[in-house]
């Protein structure tokens, strides 16, 4: 089967919304996914263990479009619109370009980007996994190109019990895109954010978001979950 026609497959199969199936039909065993340093999996299994874990928290599937793809030689895009509804009740309504890198027929990596759209997305011959230095660039700075790069994470952070696409485009705002940065914040400061926001914000509480936020950026998946089925609202 060509590149293009396996790129049909899986994506008609996302499409449906059986997106844990299209993942284990297509990805081999050995498949690397990533959407930042922090949050990759090294395995078909560990991904579908993820993947099961992310729907556990998803109550319906409302809408999954797919607006544009692209082919390159060993690789493909494809961009895809989510429109969930949580356990909890907050929607969950994202974009995400899915970068795969195929061999044999199968996929060996796959990079999530989130919130970005194709023509926001540079196509590359492989999905990159690290920052790589250029030929004539000193170990030095190269260094200091992943810590950038680092620095520039952006994670889904409508994942964390409490928080929706409103408060998460707040804390964007704020200077919080990624799990490692809301980790590191403290709850009083963001319970600023949302008293900043107005009324219909304040009533959030936040004080467990770092703490969930900590094990999403460290891939405790299992440890995420079971904090979150004790919590309403992300609240304890």
């Amino acid at each position: 089967m060509e590149l293009k026609q396996l790129l049909e497959a899986v994506d008609t199969q996302v499409l449906t919304g059986d997106i844990i199936g299209a993942f284990d039909q297509f990805a081999a065993d050995h498949c690397v996914t990533l959407s930042n340093a922090q949050d990759k999996t090294h395995s078909k299994a560990q991904k579908i263990e993820a993947l099961r874990w992310f729907f556990d928290n998803v109550a319906s599937i409302n809408r999954i479009e797919r607006p544009a793809s692209l082919t390159h030689q060993n690789t493909t895009e494809s961009e895809f619109l989510f429109d969930f509804t949580s356990r909890s009740g907050n929607p969950m309504v994202y974009t995400e370009v899915i970068r795969r890198t195929w061999e044999n027929g199968q996929i060996v990596e796959e990079q999530y980007l989130i919130g970005q759209s194709l023509d926001q997305s540079e196509p590359t011959p492989a999905a990159a996994s690290e920052v790589q230095p250029a030929a004539n660039e000193t170990p030095a700075k190269a260094k200091k190109t992943t810590k950038k790069s680092q620095e520039n994470t952006t994670d889904n952070l409508v994942i964390i019990e409490g928080i929706g696409p409103k408060i998460a485009e707040l804390l964007n705002k704020a200077g919080i895109n990624s799990f490692a940065e809301l980790a590191d914040s403290k709850p009083t400061a963001i319970k600023d954010i949302l008293e900043a926001a107005g009324k219909r914000y304040q009533i959030h509480d936040p004080a467990t978001w770092p703490q969930q936020a900590a094990l999403a950026r460290d891939g405790k998946t299992a440890e995420l979950k079971a904090l979150q089925d004790d919590l309403k609202g992300g609240r304890k």
